[in-house]
């Protein structure tokens, strides 16, 4: 048995290989004993129908009640250093975080999303509050959930922190570092690559279940008005730069099938980051990997149509809308047809707005030091 100090992972979804990639697992694993606890079906059984594929690391274990859960919780965290993800949004998740935070041992929780946000609900059916009311219900969730939420957070940007701060005790540490999709690209940075292709960023809309699984919302936009016209517009990236459009699946859907709705386009799962630093152009409709377009300073250009713009569920045009406002980059409507000479200024990068937004959405760090680094010198290594 290892005489390491334990650190646990408290993750409330699947947990996949690309999990234990992005948050950097691989290099903490020298200076702790890693145990990853996943939770879905516990919390959420039915989201798991959004993942095609699952880690098999032997560090990871799957409970599929909360007693069993809090049975080994309890069991192995004397001294160790807790890493929950879990935010407390309801009566199960609430537990699990009163759980983690009773031990005694130290919690830290993260807000490393690396996206802007929408104002609108991912569900239109759900009325939104005034913002003098919001205002006040998260002054009261602040005072009441004090004793259930973590004792550090880990930060990226700018957005990040301003939300951390709203919605957390004044007693909360503040560890500034960077959105996991930004540290990563910290390293591959360092790596002469030669560009080759476009990449189109697929999140698995409209065709496969997502988050909005969560929501129980149906799809607002056809897959069969979706693909063939994103099929279309691709062709014409193609012909007029002379470029070939590949696809980066969503981490969520490797092992899926995509022939059906790519046909012939090559389809590379795995591989987003390195993908996006080879490329010459990004393509993208509101993917959070849209923070490696920006930190490897390549042309984006987003896409929407006519059924996303026009449909009752605004969530995902505003989104889009405000990435687009944020980096600078042009959104094009597939319902439309362009020019050459549209599609080349758009490849024009507004250099001020890239590095705002990787301000207050990628990075509160100026060092460049990777987020494993600071968790080892500020987290785990730290003298509290």
């Amino acid at each position: 048995m290892s005489d390491k100090r334990k650190l646990i992972v408290v993750w409330p979804y699947r947990f996949r290989d690309f999990d234990w990639q992005r948050f950097e697992l691989e290099y903490l694993l020298p200076h702790v004993e890693v145990h990853v606890h996943e939770l879905i079906d516990a919390l959420t059984p039915e989201f798991a129908a959004a993942y095609a594929n699952q880690s098999e690391h032997p560090s990871v274990r799957r409970f599929s009640s909360l007693k069993e859960w809090r049975f080994e919780f309890k069991k192995i965290s004397k001294d160790a250093i807790v890493f929950s993800h879990v935010r407390p949004i309801n009566l199960k998740s609430a537990l699990i975080c009163l759980t983690t935070r009773g031990s005694g041992v130290k919690v830290v929780g993260f807000a490393t999303g690396g996206v802007p946000y929408s104002d609108f609900r991912l569900n239109p059916d759900k009325r939104d509050l005034p913002k003098l009311i919001k205002k006040f219900l998260h002054l009261v969730k602040r005072s009441l959930l004090t004793l259930v939420m973590p004792d550090q957070i880990v930060v990226g940007g700018s957005e990040e922190l301003a939300r951390v701060k709203r919605d957390n005790p004044r007693s909360t540490k503040h560890v500034l570092a960077s959105s996991s999709d930004f540290s990563n690209c910290l390293r591959i940075k360092s790596v002469s690559m030669e560009r080759f292709n476009s990449i189109y960023l697929d999140t698995g809309f409209p065709s496969f279940p997502r988050d909005e699984i969560v929501e129980k919302i149906f799809e607002q936009v056809s897959g069969s008005d979706w693909y063939p016209k994103l099929g279309a517009f691709f062709d014409f990236v193609e012909v007029s730069l002379k470029t070939q459009v590949k696809i980066a699946i969503h981490p969520k859907h490797v092992g899926r099938d995509h022939r059906p709705i790519f046909g012939d386009r090559q389809t590379i799962g795995g591989q987003t980051s390195e993908l996006v630093a080879k490329s010459e152009i990004v393509l993208a409709t509101n993917s959070t990997s849209i923070s490696y377009a920006v930190a490897f300073v390549k042309p984006l250009i987003l896409i929407t149509s006519d059924q996303i713009q026009n449909g009752r569920d605004q969530y995902k045009a505003s989104l889009i809308a405000n990435i687009a406002t944020e980096t600078g980059a042009t959104i094009f409507n597939i319902d439309r047809t362009y020019t050459e000479q549209q599609l080349r200024d758009a490849m024009v990068i507004d250099h001020a707005k890239r590095e705002s937004y990787k301000r207050k959405y990628l990075t509160s760090r100026t060092d460049d030091k990777p987020n494993y680094q600071v968790l080892l010198d500020e987290v785990i290594n730290a003298t509290d």
